[in-house]
């Protein structure tokens, strides 16, 4: 699984009383902790600990993701309306995964040389999750903007929630239910979903129902109070739902029942707090990045014990996330001289 980790967006809440936008160091700074999450995630860190593995990394980071697309789509909720601007917003991410997923394509046909017998898998897997599995999230995400923004511009929004959840249940089959679901026809048939789709089957469920109820929150207006309060809760339910499923045969953690209320929770209470704690620009963008360029990191780091691996994995990351910034912003520092 990966993520996600990532709001495209930035994180510019609207502020009632100063009746401008300002921007959420809040919610940019729980950007950049799950997106080093996604390389917890993806190093299996803590895994000789039941304990701790079902506590941490399959429970509480798995927020990640959901967080992500409710980010995403409630800053997207105002371009929907706006067709050129929507357009737009998706073309810079094709632009992104290009990018990147030549870098990975490149890296991994010359490293398995095995895979050019196959052209036909390179394809399918580049255009659902990339050739490695990990840029599902931004295909998800592209795929979801383009098609649902007409349904999201003539509030339809409640109607896709709805189809969102019932993708979300039948994702949870060959997921974290799959212990419950094994031989039975509703798991067949998302089983071929899978096949076709390419890891992980969750990808579309999860873009369709967090990325409709991102846009909804933006649409309606939603304050929930004591929000943190409630996603505390939700916690709570979550970690012993990751403790039940992961000893109950799951697949993976992509599908929880707590996280559909876990992440909206969280994200309420992140917008209602603006500037609890203040971060540089810089963040803004680093989730991004180090979702993008992590899986690279990691392959770096293979020689070193499992402890270690993280945190030098996540501090590489983030370097190499800045290195790219800076070189980004003096590249359109340059165009605008010009």
């Amino acid at each position: 699984m990966s993520c996600i980790c990532l709001a495209i967006s930035s994180a510019v809440p609207y502020d009632r009383t100063m009746k401008q936008a300002v921007r959420n160091h809040t919610i940019d700074l729980l950007k950049l902790l799950f997106s080093f999450g996604i390389i917890a995630i993806h190093l299996h860190l803590f895994d000789e600990s039941p304990l701790l593995y079902y506590s941490t990394t399959q429970s509480l980071l798995r927020i990640g993701v959901p967080f992500f697309f409710i980010v995403s789509g409630y800053y997207f909720a105002p371009k929907a309306e706006n067709r050129d601007a929507a357009y737009g917003y998706v073309k810079r991410l094709i632009r992104i995964y290009v990018t990147f997923e030549a870098v990975d394509l490149i890296l991994s046909l010359s490293v398995n040389h095995s895979l050019l017998q196959s052209p036909l898998l390179i394809l399918q897997k580049v255009l659902t999750c990339g050739v490695n599995g990990i840029y599902w999230y931004l295909i998800s995400l592209i795929l979801t903007c383009f098609l649902l923004r007409p349904l999201w511009a003539k509030k339809k929004t409640v109607l896709l929630i709805g189809i969102g959840l019932i993708l979300y249940l039948l994702a949870m089959t060959d997921d974290s239910y799959a212990g419950f679901f094994a031989g039975t026809a509703v798991r067949n048939y998302v089983h071929l979903h899978t096949l076709f789709w390419r890891w992980p089957q969750a990808g579309l469920a999860q873009s369709v129902l967090y990325l409709s109820i991102g846009v909804l929150i933006r649409q309606k207006h939603i304050r929930i109070p004591h929000a943190g309060i409630f996603f505390l809760i939700s916690l709570v339910f979550l970690i012993g739902e990751a403790f039940f499923t992961q000893t109950h045969g799951a697949a993976d953690a992509n599908c929880y029942l707590s996280l559909l209320f876990a992440a909206p929770l969280l994200f309420l209470w992140a917008a209602e707090h603006p500037a609890l704690i203040r971060c540089p620009d810089a963040v803004r963008d680093l989730c991004l990045y180090v979702y993008m360029i992590h899986i690279y990191v990691n392959y770096l780091t293979y020689p070193l014990p499992g402890i270690l691996r993280f945190p030098v994995s996540a501090l590489l990351s983030a370097l190499a996330s800045l290195l790219l910034i800076r070189l980004r912003n003096r590249r359109n520092t340059k165009k605008k001289d010009i």
